[in-house]
Parts: C-alpha cells; structure tokens; sequence
C-alpha cells in the first residue's frame, strides 16, 4: 500500500477511513482535528499511559462502543518516515491473531519507533560510515546472534569507542569491515585495531552498491529488522543507543544508498597476521592507517 497516496485523500479534519478491511485489527488513517496526518487504532482495551515525541503526539479516546490510540505527525518534514511507521505498524500487526491482545503489541512497535523518531533530523553519514555501520550490524546479526545469542551480542558491541575492538566478549575479539565487492584490500585505520594479547579475527563483509530500487540492504530497514530480532526492551534500547552513538539517525536519503551482501569472510588475527601495532612499528610512530591485501589473507581465512 502506497501510504503517500493514501494521505493525499484526506483533506478534511477530523476524517477517517478504514486502512484494510481484511486486517485483524481495526486500523484507520486520516486527519485529525488540527489537519495532521494520523493514525489510529480503535477496540476496546484499558489504556496505559504513553508518552508522545515532539515529532509524534498520542492521543487516547474512550467512546462507548471502542477506544481509541492515536499517532499524529506535528512535523511535516518527517512526511516520509511518517509514511513508514504507518506501514509498519500496520503490517507488523498483522500476525496478532487476537484484537484483545492488539493494543500491547502497537505500544511495543511504538516503543522502537519514538527512539527512531527522536534520533530525526540529524546529518548523514558519510558513504564509508554508513558502509561501515551496515557491516557491523550484519555481522552481528548473521553471525554473532547465533554465537553468543541476541543480548551478549549486543552488550558486547563497542559501537564508537575507538578505544576498543568492535565486538569483544570473554577472551575473544572481532574487528569488522566493510568493504566494496570491487576491491582488494581492507583499511586499518589505526595501530591499535588489530592490536590484542589474545586470539581475534578480522570479518570482512563484502558489499555490492546497487540501485535504490534494488531489493538489498539499506541503513534505516536495517535497523528496524535487527531490533525486531532483539526482543528484550533494554537490550534493544542499547542496539538503538549504539547505532545512534556511530552517528545515524533516521534519514529517508539512506534509502538511496542500497547493497548486495555478497559474502561475509572471517579471518583469524593470530601472531603471524600481517599488521601494524604500537609494539611493531619503529619508535616514534604514533598512529598509521595502512591497507591489508585480501587475497593474502587467504590462509588465514576461517572456514
């Protein structure tokens, strides 16, 4: 459903339609009052207590025959991430079988979303940065969620505290890095990345940028699918604080940028690893970004 096209209908306050007659649950777009785009919920629950975002106010109504919850835009620069959360909520409530049980499940969506909300309006990254978060967060969810499982994945991520590896957990470690299909070699930008006293591995996800229109990894659906995986509220709320923490923000010109996961490598860091530390370098050297060649890599590769 095209949710823009949708909106265009309405041009009256305080009018309402039906968003899918085949949905379980009774879910309606329009315009309130004040001539905001909205969308609400109606059936009969007990309301809790939710608090808005200055981008989006709740509202909650009691009529005799249903209740109602409410989610009104007060941006309109945020049109199309409004357009998506309309969507989500939506279809992420699809699966909820009971209508008795449809109001905690919006509250829980909403949960994610105002986080995503207030993080708006903020400048892009960067196309290596945003390379380089779309790695990390691959990395943790295809390989580390499985390993150490979802929570221990997440509190072990460093996010941006260049101080330490980006994954760390007991006595292991693990740097990744995105690097474009096309090239040989992988960047280190400092002497102390792959710098340990311990056993670590290097990953190196390799992607391809394609279209916007090509149905591949982007930035903003990334985020939004890795923390549908993480089902504790605290554990989701610190993936959302370390996102935010390496820069991101929700922009909808993240779309544009758009990859090919063409493979995930896993490298092991083990004494005879070529690199550069404080230990290795001649005195005097403080810090050094260099380039490891891939193909050499080959034997240390973990299968």
């Amino acid at each position: 459903m095209n949710y823009k096209s949708r909106f265009s209908e309405f041009s009256k306050p305080s009018f309402f339609s039906r968003v899918d007659a085949d949905h379980v649950l009774n879910w309606h777009i329009g315009v309130d009052g004040l001539g905001r785009k909205s969308i609400e919920y109606r059936s009969k629950f007990t309301a809790r207590k939710v608090v808005g975002t200055k981008y989006i106010e709740v509202s909650q109504y009691k009529k005799e025959e249903y209740c109602t919850i409410r989610f009104s835009l007060c941006n309109k620069e945020l049109e199309d991430l409004f357009y998506k959360f309309c969507e989500d909520m939506v279809e992420k409530t699809r699966c909820v079988q009971d209508p008795l049980l449809g109001y905690n499940a919006i509250i829980e969506r909403f949960t994610l979303w105002k986080k995503l909300f207030n993080q708006s309006q903020e400048g892009l990254l960067s196309e290596e940065k945003i390379m380089g978060l779309i790695g990390e967060i691959i990395f943790l969810r295809d390989y580390l969620f499985s390993l150490y499982g979802i929570e221990k994945s997440v509190v072990g991520w460093s996010g941006q505290d260049l101080t330490r590896k980006d994954f760390s957990y007991d006595e292991m470690w693990y740097e990744a890095k995105a690097v474009s299909y096309n090239r040989d070699s992988v960047s280190i930008s400092s002497l102390e990345q792959l710098d340990s006293d311990v056993l670590g591995e290097l990953a190196v996800v390799l992607l391809e940028k394609m279209s916007p229109s090509f149905a591949g990894v982007s930035l903003n659906n990334l985020v939004i699918n890795v923390c549908d995986k993480i089902e504790s509220v605290e554990a989701k709320e610190l993936f959302l604080a370390k996102v935010e923490s390496s820069g991101y923000a929700y922009n909808v010109a993240y779309d544009g940028y758009v990859y090919a996961l063409k493979s995930i490598k896993r490298y092991s860091v083990n004494d005879e690893f070529p690199r550069m530390t404080p230990r290795t370098v001649p005195e005097g050297i403080v810090s050094a970004k260099y380039e490891i060649s891939l193909p050499l890599l080959k034997k240390f590769e973990i299968f």
